[in-house]
């Protein structure tokens, strides 16, 4: 796209909307679907909760500190854990509708999007399963401290990962439909709101891709240097983004090929894909939120002030929350006209015209991605074809056909925005550019320097029966 006389360099792309002080470390944040409400913990021991326009609305103290923090859709329903081994439950005014008792520190929480579920993994093994009434309807046994948990958009099904080398697929009883052994701890899962797909990061440097099924789709193999930090689907599971504590951003596709990967200056501890494709989010020790486009091309970053712990992105894809170890949330918003610009697309300025208060996520317009190779300010590495994962697992590695890859929508011309803007891009240029524009948790730093024996199965495939937490 022709930038004519609009300096793309100077384009911001997102706009600090605020910062939201705590005056504490932020470990975790979650925002509603719209971005309209922000939750977050952090060592202060408080979970507090704040409007798009930085307003604390409230704010509750647990007994210990806050790791983790989820949110319903509609910013209706609030989960928290804690340290104090406890499960949390508020309502948008701030009133404690339940805590819930687990046998450890709380690591992960998990809202579906109705606010009618949650998920809870905690130190003592079990993933916990309750109600928005706080009725555990079941409690599932892994064996070994649960790190991380994702749940479904419906909550009829929860990914796990755990200590003991395993991710699990769970369904709406508690059962798990199936458990893979892996050659590390899991840090990290992620999951395509049906379910489709899922992805776990762990300490051997590896990703892992299953299918609902339970069916190995691959396994890249060492291509990270360090321990993965976060991992993050597409909507549809055509392409799986990462972070890892060797300093990089990566992107795979669907048949775990390597497209590119970018270099920050420290660790990465969170990373996430926009629901509607249009960026990958990533934040870092360096103290940055960075902004890249599909293609692994830097759009823009900004300095929070702090070691970055936690991000997340807005379902409707309009707003990035950061907790920083400075003692704030920060905030941003999209620049739609500057989107629009930088990424030769006219549909976000429709998109700021027409934001849904209510936003479905099945409605949701993913962009084509295109797997092209691209020169940024990090360091690239295109592969052609997916590796071999290992010898135990040679032959698992499948093409988007056999995995059943939702199809993306078809890529359309977009219309010319310079010639909307050919009248007012100079003043246009001139007023975007006058625009304003711990721990992945502390305790991970220590677990970095950890050394870890690891089983030199990368990979097996187990019977139902063989799952631990299955009797």
């Amino acid at each position: 796209m022709d930038g004519g006389d609009v300096n793309l360099s100077e384009l911001r792309a997102f706009d600090l909307l605020c910062r939201c002080e705590t005056g504490c470390i932020v470990n975790t944040v979650s925002l509603s679907s719209n971005g309209d409400y922000l939750v977050a913990g952090g060592f202060d021991n408080k979970v507090s909760f704040f409007d798009s326009r930085g307003t604390q609305l409230w704010n509750y103290t647990t007994e210990d500190i806050v790791y983790t923090v989820s949110i319903s859709s509609d910013g209706s329903r609030v989960a928290a854990g804690s340290n104090d081994k406890k499960v949390y439950f508020f309502n948008r005014e701030g009133e404690l509708l339940w805590s819930h008792k687990t046998g450890g520190n709380v690591n992960s929480v998990a809202v579906s999007s109705d606010g009618l579920y949650l998920a809870a993994g905690s130190e003592d093994g079990k993933v916990y399963f309750l109600d928005k009434d706080g009725k555990l309807l079941w409690s599932f046994d892994s064996g070994d401290a649960v790190r991380c948990v994702a749940t479904s958009i419906d909550g009829s099904y929860v990914a796990t990962g755990s200590a003991n080398n395993y991710v699990y697929l769970l369904d709406s009883e508690g059962k798990a439909l199936w458990g893979k052994k892996t050659g590390s701890l899991i840090n990290t899962v992620s999951m395509t709101p049906n379910a489709r797909y899922v992805a776990a990061g762990g300490s051997n440097h590896n990703v892992y891709l299953f299918d609902r099924k339970g069916e190995f789709s691959w396994m890249n193999n060492r291509p990270v240097n360090n321990w993965v930090s976060s991992v993050s689907l597409t909507s549809n599971g055509s392409h799986l983004a990462a972070g890892s504590f060797d300093d990089k951003i990566y992107l795979f596709n669907l048949t775990g090929a390597k497209l590119w990967d970018y270099t920050v200056k420290d660790d990465v501890y969170a990373v996430e894909i926009a629901p509607d494709s249009s960026f990958i989010a990533a934040g870092s020790w360096d103290d940055n939120l960075y902004v890249l486009n599909m293609s692994g091309k830097e759009l823009w970053s900004y300095s929070c002030g702090g070691n970055i712990n936690s991000i997340d992105v807005s379902r409707d894809s309009s707003t990035i929350a950061v907790g920083s170890e400075a003692g704030a949330v920060y905030l941003f918003e999209r620049n739609a006209t500057a989107f629009a610009l930088l990424l030769g697309d006219e549909s976000f300025l429709q998109k700021e015209i027409s934001k849904e208060k209510d936003v479905v996520l099945e409605e949701i317009t993913i962009l084509p991605i295109k797997e092209d190779t691209v020169i940024t300010g990090g360091v690239e590495n295109r592969v052609g074809d997916a590796p071999v994962s290992s010898s135990n697992t040679e032959g698992n590695t499948k093409t988007g056909d056999n995995l059943g890859l939702e199809e993306l929508p078809p890529e359309e011309s977009s219309l010319n925005v310079l010639e909307i803007f050919d009248s007012i891009k100079l003043p246009l240029a001139l007023l975007i550019g006058s625009l304003a524009g711990t721990v992945f948790f502390l305790k991970r730093r220590l677990i970095k320097n950890q050394k870890m024996s690891e089983k030199p199965e990368d990979f097996e495939n187990l019977e139902e029966s063989d799952i631990p937490g299955n009797n």
